[in-house]
Formats: C-alpha cells, sequence, structure tokens
C-alpha cells in the first residue's frame, strides 16, 4: 500500500512541477470569429456551410484556415459580396466587416 501511495505521490508531484505534460494532451481552444456587414442582416457561409444567423453574429471556430463568405443587400438594394480566407489561432478573436465596397476595419 505505502508503495502504491509513493507512485501516486510521485506522479502528481510530476504533474504540478511540469504542468506541460497535461497542456500537450488538451485540445486547441476555439477562436471567436465575429462578422459585421452594413447594412446588418446578411447571410454568413463558413467553409461552405451556410449559418443560420445573420450579421452581426459571433461564430466560434476551431483553430486554422477558414473560408468566410458574406452576401447581402446594401442600402441601394444592391447586390454586396465579400469572401475571404483567414487563419484563425487558438484563443483569438478576430473582426471581419463587410461593406459594398469590400472588406473594411472595423469601428472599434
Amino acid at each position: 500500500m505505502r508503495k502504491l501511495f509513493a507512485i501516486v505521490m510521485l506522479a502528481l508531484g510530476c504533474l504540478f512541477l511540469f504542468p506541460e505534460m497535461l497542456r500537450a494532451q488538451m485540445p486547441d481552444r476555439p477562436g471567436r470569429l465575429t462578422v459585421e456587414s452594413t447594412p446588418p442582416g446578411a447571410a454568413v457561409t463558413i467553409d461552405g456551410q451556410q449559418m443560420q444567423r445573420a450579421t452581426p453574429f459571433t461564430f466560434v471556430l476551431a483553430p486554422g484556415q477558414h473560408t468566410v463568405l458574406v452576401r447581402g443587400r446594401d442600402e441601394a438594394g444592391k447586390d454586396m459580396s465579400c469572401s475571404t480566407q483567414l487563419s484563425v489561432a487558438s484563443g483569438s478573436e478576430k473582426v471581419l466587416r463587410c461593406t459594398a465596397k469590400g472588406w473594411e476595419q472595423p469601428r472599434r
């Protein structure tokens, strides 16, 4: 029994001294992508899949490369469309803003 207790204590001690051993087994944290448009209410497609939410909305995405397409109508009723590929890092937050002129820097 004492040997088992010693082994368990040694294992726990190693985990506390070397926490990266635990992190290596944890999955990457998702990133957040906020998609906005002027005017709001545009349809969003991510990686070829139509999202069930219109702009503005914040999507939670797995880390990696993603393709984003936004389609809607501008204030004059003309079709607007923006598409891009972007890389989402683990735990990151990004904002995309689509207008009739294309992608703009978000106002924040």
